[in-house]
């Protein structure tokens, strides 16, 4: 399952006596938010069932159309007020990287994408043309950590409740819960398991494709394929949403809990920092409501209205 496809994509960091994963919402939010703030100060799966879910309303971070360029939070809208896509790699890097490295000290180098709304990895002359920016580290080893940006609108829309339910029923998610901050985001944090599958060709081929393992298929799969994801989603608006996950190989979920090193805490606080925020992408020629780079490899695409794109 990539983050797009699993659409899932907040632990709290728990006491070394603790078992993983045991923590209230509430708790994790409030270290999260808090964590953010301080910031603030001191600096000035593809195969995996989609769940379908009832409409949410939430304000638009950015639109062509004045009427709707409402935002949740002043500093979401200072960082969209001097946004420079050719910054963000640094950008989401020094955010990630501060949290991230108390409990991975060794990260290792970043990887950055900017893609189109057909996930087609964008040169920089077009980044800022892009529908999602994504940040990985250990991206081929078997411990990754990654952190998303997107405008979708499918993936924000939605009951959050009714996702969590549905996905736990269906066995898509070991572990899933929602909270939602006095700003109006809302946190959506999930363990699943995966395996994985081929990956996508040409300019898709950046983002590495899992199939999501339902709970009672664990013991039904190779443990040398086994993955596990903690993730942790954030709703900032109508259309954008981010993912922060962490992803480790293992045999079993015991296994998992030890190697998922990562509090879903410091997850929450990346995906939550409202400087890791980006537009909502141009129109598409093509009468997509987001662009696509035009490419041999991708085909024509083309949109009716307001829907989303098809490739001819």
């Amino acid at each position: 399952m990539t983050e797009h496809d699993l659409a899932t994509l907040v632990r709290d960091h728990v006491s070394s006596d603790e078992p993983a994963f045991h923590h209230t919402d509430a708790d994790v939010i409030s270290r999260g938010r808090a964590v953010v703030r301080r910031r603030r100060g001191l600096a000035g799966l593809a195969g995996v069932a989609v769940l379908t879910l009832a409409a949410v309303a939430l304000p638009q971070l950015r639109s062509d159309e004045p009427s709707k360029e409402r935002v949740i939070d002043p500093a979401i809208s200072q960082a969209l007020d001097t946004y420079d896509a050719a910054q963000m790699p640094r950008i989401i890097d020094d955010h990630a990287r501060s949290v991230f490295s108390t409990s991975v000290p060794d990260l290792g180098p970043a990887r950055f994408v900017a893609f189109d709304s057909q996930s087609q990895e964008l040169p920089e002359r077009y980044w800022d043309k892009a529908s999602g920016l994504f940040t990985g580290y250990g991206t081929d080893s078997e411990h990754r950590l990654s952190i998303n940006l997107s405008h979708s609108r499918g993936e924000a829309e939605g009951d959050p409740d009714a996702f969590c339910s549905d996905g736990l029923d269906a066995g898509y998610y070991l572990e899933c819960s929602v909270t939602r901050t006095p700003d109006g985001d809302v946190v959506i944090t999930t363990l699943s398991a995966m395996r994985p599958m081929r990956g996508s060709a040409g300019l898709q081929a950046w983002s590495a494709d899992f199939m999501g393992v339902t709970d009672d298929e664990l013991d039904t799969i190779d443990p040398a394929r086994l993955w596990f994801s903690s993730d942790v989603k954030v709703i900032k608006s109508e259309t954008f949403v981010t993912y922060t996950s962490e992803a480790v190989q293992a045999p079993d979920l015991a296994t998992a809990r030890e190697r998922l090193v990562v509090p879903t805490g410091d997850l929450a606080t990346v995906g939550l920092d409202p400087a890791l925020v980006m537009p909502t992408p141009p129109r598409g020629a093509n009468g997509c409501s987001q662009w696509t780079m035009p490419t041999k490899a991708m085909g024509d695409v083309s949109c009716d209205v307001d829907r989303d794109p098809i490739v001819e």
